[in-house]
């Protein structure tokens, strides 16, 4: 079974990118939402854990000024290999 790791978004640009990372391997990626997207890895990690995103969006949070609409960073996530999910 693969170890599983919750990444968190640490930082936001002015031109949109995040910075997400995972703190307990060190893995860091750069994401841009819409119009846009792009997806960089700053630093791989542990490339053998499942990867999943804590996103602000979700039930309860505040989404951040700027933050596309609710179903739109789950989808972003899943579609750059980063699973959304609660936080823990």
């Amino acid at each position: 079974m693969r170890a599983t790791h919750t990444m968190r978004m640490i930082r936001a640009e002015a031109s949109g990118t995040e910075e997400w990372a995972c703190p307990i391997c060190g893995r860091r990626m750069l994401l841009q939402w819409p119009p846009h997207y792009s997806k960089q890895i700053l630093d791989p990690g542990d490339e053998s854990a499942t990867h999943i995103g804590s996103s602000t969006d979700l039930p309860g949070e505040e989404p951040a000024p700027g933050t596309p609409p609710c179903d739109t960073p789950r989808r972003w996530l899943r579609e750059t290999g980063v699973d959304p999910a609660a936080p823990v």
